[in-house]
């Protein structure tokens, strides 16, 4: 994707925000530098930087809609955003490109000069190979490390050792100065490192020298969050008195008595080797009020605990000693409602309750306090990665952190992170049985249930079973055809019907359910809530022990299901609510009841934000609000942990199986693509209108974006794929006949497979194929049934084709026939045409392979060669990766990008 911008450096934010600050002529969404040609490794990489830089600072995260204008790179990071940004060419300041210098030497110095009227001034200096200038002459002067500057269109390095508090006060413009001020204010003479910016001055008389032994260093923390800080130098004394105390920034060389004689000279190169190893974390350089080093906030927890490891003492702004933790001995309580996590954390000789750690670490303080002069440091993420993820929004009590039942499945997996933590027998029975299905009893079905289980449905019965009696909820996403409804039917054979059980159906799927519980629950009484003479009267619906009804009709009368308690609520094919912003969506949450379950072959259809809504109905406290989940999302892109975070929150409480985990109970399914090659009049129609097409749309596209021109984008695709059914279908008013090489395959196919007295499926997603495909079929003499959305009478079609011999044909659209229907007499399913989404063609195909075939069921995919079909069919195939790492252990999402459409219509 080409898109014209420039990114530029902002000097003004770059000094506002302690970064370097790189502005993007063009705002930038995630799926922007996705489909980015030119810069695309240098945008992903700022792209990082910045999510970085909004956690560190508190500000509001990226979701993929956001537009990123400004990105900020920490200083450590700087050598490596310019490396990629000087590659891309889009690097400018003050409107002209930069040429950027790594490896050229710049030495920074001091020049001292002596006036005509015998003043001493002083002035900063940069000089490469024969260049030497003032930095007077620099159009900007980085802070770092690393240090650069920039003049005109050359970015080069500064390579001398200097600190930001000297390169910020280095004379810019000649200064007068007393020459021994200088040393004692700013720290330059003599006894500097090699490798600073020094000047060499006459020595000193002192009145006495006495080595002491060594040198200690001392950090002092200034602020309650430990990131601004001085290094203090601690000499200590033989007859051990209070150690000497002199801050490294102080220029004295000599350290004086309480008489101001001088007794001592400091170590400096010492000095300078403690100070280098503070350097190496995440310390830098940065005056700011009295302090000299700073630390970003996301940084200061792991810079102070190696610190305190390697034996370096840290004070707080309070004068008291810092402690690091060393150990942690944490359990989790069963009780009724909740668990509960109690524990003690150690720091050294001092100990703290897990309450009080975790209540400083919400309260965002950086040190729990042990004691009299003693505080705890705080890790970033609290007491570890573990006991973190097991407190996640728990609640703080007198004795420990309570925690919500619905949060098993995060405690679950700290369990298994960290053996130390320990849990009484009730949680690790619990654990067994849930995530395992170990030790969960088998619940027979009761004596109302007509049927046999097969052996992984009786599995799914004693879940379902379990979790109604812990008081959870769950996502029943077990494969089309592999009995969800029968699962549900013996599970509620099971349990004493105290109020009305509620099934919530598409419309399609009213009379399939109807049908199911007089078969397997003969005698049960059916409150069907549907169609134009449906009740008003709320008595009925409470007295009754079993209501069906439609999403339609749940929304219309919502007034009277709202006043009703429901033993339990089942959603059928439960992707209906997918998104939590329609109206059926917003009148499921509303309802209430003891034991909640959805079910759905496809509970992602298309991306991970979709299961929100499924746990919001199903558990509403499980997830934060939905637009904090969808960040996550966006953020397991770059970081797979916060998929893991969802993963642990459901897992508990989502059940799926799939047809290979019980092929021994399915049929033997045989799925083929067919190529078809266009006639030569057929493809002549195709490039005709392809020609059309591409005049405008991509310049339209890539100048307004996506979204503007959808519908356009939509037609000329469905222009292309109708032409490929037959062109017929994009050109109705043609006098002249037109061919389709599919139709003429098609015909063949089904004249071979009729002649075998075998039942034959065929789905379009176009119903005028459909009659296109009839009026073939009549004119051959065969007998067919037909269903579309406009079909009344479903249940009367499917029972004509399941039951007739004479009718070998039944013609679908593929819309209409994803829901509800059990074909299983079909040995044939021919997709005359293919669409985006896999899970819908896949249940076409399902319809025929169900449990209790003895025959296999053979899928012909019909697609055009050298066609947007054939393109269509590589896109939804990485599509359909996608979809099906969500359920198994990954998540992501599909986008159609522009240069996806290229790919399509070009």
């Amino acid at each position: 994707m080409t898109i014209a911008f420039r990114l530029k450096i902002d000097q003004h934010e770059s000094f506002s925000a302690g970064t370097l600050a790189i502005l993007s002529s063009l705002p930038l969404t995630l799926a922007a530098v996705g489909r980015l040609i030119k810069g695309k490794e240098a945008l992903q990489f700022l792209v990082q930087q910045e999510i970085n830089f909004r956690k560190k600072t508190g500000l509001k995260p990226i979701s993929p809609d956001t537009a990123i204008s400004t990105f900020h790179v920490a200083y450590p990071q700087t050598l490596a955003a310019l490396k990629l940004l000087a590659a891309s060419g889009l690097l400018e300041f003050n409107g002209k490109g930069l040429a950027c210098d790594f490896y050229g030497k710049c030495e920074f110095y001091y020049l001292i000069e002596t006036t005509p009227d015998n003043h001493t001034t002083i002035s900063g200096r940069i000089k490469q190979g024969d260049q030497d200038f003032a930095l007077t002459d620099c159009d900007f002067i980085s802070g770092g490390p690393p240090h650069y500057f920039i003049k005109g269109i050359s970015l080069k390095f500064i390579t001398t050792d200097i600190s930001w508090k000297e390169l910020s006060q280095a004379f810019i413009s000649p200064a007068t100065i007393d020459l021994k001020k200088l040393r004692e204010n700013y720290g330059i003479g003599s006894d500097s490192d090699e490798d600073a910016p020094k000047l060499i001055f006459k020595g000193e008389k002192v009145d006495k020298i006495e080595k002491l032994p060594a040198v200690f260093p001392l950090l002092v923390l200034h602020d309650r969050m430990g990131a601004f800080a001085d290094l203090w130098m601690e000499y200590s004394q033989p007859s051990n008195e209070e150690a000497f105390r002199v801050r490294l920034e102080d220029a004295t060389v000599w350290i004086k008595d309480a008489k101001g004689k001088s007794i001592l000279k400091r170590d400096l190169k010492a000095e300078k080797q403690w100070e280098q190893d503070l350097l190496e974390t995440d310390f830098i350089h940065k005056n700011v009020s009295s302090t000299h080093y700073y630390c970003p906030i996301d940084k200061v927890a792991k810079s102070l605990t190696f610190l305190l490891e390697v034996g370096w003492k840290i004070e707080d702004s309070q004068g008291r000693s810092i402690c690091r933790q060393t150990e942690s001995s944490v359990a989790i309580d069963t009780q009724m409602e909740a668990f509960l996590v109690k524990g003690k954390i150690q720091y050294g000789d001092h100990e703290a309750d897990i309450q009080n750690v975790v209540g400083a670490f919400n309260r965002r303080d950086r040190f729990v306090v042990l004691g009299a002069g003693a505080v705890g440091l705080l890790p970033t993420q609290s007491i570890s990665e573990a006991i973190s993820m097991a407190i996640e929004d728990g609640e703080i009590v007198h004795d420990g952190i309570k925690v919500n039942r619905n949060r098993f499945g995060t405690l679950a997996a700290a369990l298994e992170m960290d053996k130390s933590i320990q849990c009484d027998s009730s949680f690790l029975d619990l654990k067994e049985k849930l995530l395992s299905f170990q030790g969960i009893n088998e619940r027979l079905p009761g004596t109302s249930f007509s049927g046999t289980l097969r052996p992984y449905q009786q599995v799914g019965v004693n879940w379902l079973a379990f979790l109604y009696e812990h008081h959870f909820h769950g996502l029943l996403a077990d494969d089309m055809g592999l009995g969800k409804t029968v699962q549900v039917l013996a599970f509620l054979s099971q349990i004493e019907v105290a109020h009305p059980v509620l099934l919530v159906l598409p419309t399609s799927l009213i009379f399939n359910w109807k049908r199911e519980i007089e078969k397997f629950l003969p005698g049960w009484p059916i409150f069907v809530q549907h169609g134009p003479d449906r009740t008003r009267d709320i008595s009925k619906l409470k007295s009754s022990k079993i209501i069906l009804t439609s999403y339609t009709t749940l929304r219309l009368d919502l007034t009277l299901f709202q006043q009703i308690f429901y033993e339990c609520i089942v959603l059928d094919e439960a992707q209906v609510i997918k998104n939590s912003r329609t109206q059926t969506a917003q009148t499921i949450y509303k309802l209430n009841s003891r034991f909640r379950l959805s079910l759905s072959g496809t509970p992602v259809e298309n991306h991970l934000g979709e299961m929100w809504s499924h746990f919001r109905f199903l558990i509403p406290e499980l997830f934060d609000d939905e637009q904090q989940f969808t960040a996550d999302v966006a953020a397991g892109s770059l970081d797979p942990r916060h998929l893991q975070k969802i993963r642990r929150k459901i897992m508990p409480f989502f059940l799926r199986r799939k047809k290979e985990e019980v092929a021994k109970d399915l049929p033997e399914k045989i799925e083929q693509v067919v190529w078809v090659e266009m006639s030569t009049e057929q493809r002549q129609v195709y490039e005709d209108f392809l020609a059309g097409f591409k005049g405008n749309l991509f310049k339209k596209v890539e100048v307004d974006g996506m979204a503007k021109h959808r519908m356009e984008v939509l037609e000329a695709i469905l222009r292309l794929r109708q032409i490929c059914c037959h062109p017929i279908l994009a050109l109705p008013q043609s006098e002249t006949p037109l061919p389709s090489a599919k139709l003429d395959l098609l015909m063949e196919d089904l004249e071979t497979a009729v002649s075998e007295g075998s039942k034959i499926l065929v789905y379009s997603q176009f119903t005028s194929m459909l009659s296109l495909i009839a009026k073939e079929v009549r004119a051959r003499g065969w007998q067919y049934v037909y269903l579309d959305g406009s079909t009344q009478n479903r249940e009367k079609i499917v029972t004509q084709f399941q039951e007739d011999t004479n009718i070998p044909i039944f013609l679908i659209s593929l819309k209409a026939g994803g829901i509800g229907l059990n074909l299983t007499v079909a040995d044939y399913v021919f997709l005359y045409d293919p669409w985006w989404n896999v899970a819908a063609e896949n249940q076409a195909i399902d319809r025929a392979h169900r449990i209790g075939r003895k025959s296999t069921v053979i899928a012909k995919r019909y697609v055009v060669l050298e066609s947007v079909e054939e393109k269509i069919m590589r896109l939804k195939e990485s599509k359909k990766s996608m979809i099906d790492s969500i359920i198994d252990d990954d998540l992501g999402k599909l986008n159609l990008s522009i240069d996806d459409l290229r790919f399509l219509i070009e």
